[in-house]
């Protein structure tokens, strides 16, 4: 039993997954702060993920995530490197995203969600990870 509780205290590493799932899930932070000021966080989401593109992708999978989510969709603060069970769940959404592996994210979203929205769900994350990997592969172009 102790065993069982220490695995409910134990909260992952955002430093643990590969960059485009840090990138996702740091974005959706951003999202979910930025909206419940009351501010567009395309503006800076496109600054820090270099793309348009991708600050829209990862837009429209928060606005998903939220509308279908049980509960509140949990996150920590941005410069928090612990992760939310919500966010950890997240995290290896994207990691399955970037392996095209739908079939272990409607696995992992099995009991969160209904299949039919599991799938929405993998679709959009695979928009928002292939976004950020091609954005992550534009030359930075620093101010002049």
């Amino acid at each position: 039993m102790a065993k069982d509780l220490s695995a409910l205290f134990h909260f992952k590493d955002l430093r643990a997954y590969p960059l485009t799932a840090m990138h996702m899930i740091m974005a959706t932070r951003l999202c979910i702060l930025f909206g419940q000021a009351g501010r567009d966080p395309l503006p800076d989401l496109a600054v820090r993920l270099r793309s348009m593109e991708a600050a829209r992708r990862v837009a429209r999978l928060v606005r998903s995530l939220q509308a279908v989510w049980p509960d509140s969709f949990l996150i920590h603060r941005p410069c928090c490197m612990a992760l939310s069970p919500d966010e950890a769940l997240l995290g290896d959404i994207a990691v399955t995203a970037v392996q095209g592996d739908e079939g272990a994210a409607v696995t992992l979203l099995r009991e969160v969600l209904p299949v039919d929205v599991a799938r929405h769900v993998f679709i959009g994350a695979v928009a928002a990870a292939a976004a950020i990997q091609a954005a992550s592969l534009q030359p930075h172009r620093p101010e002049a």
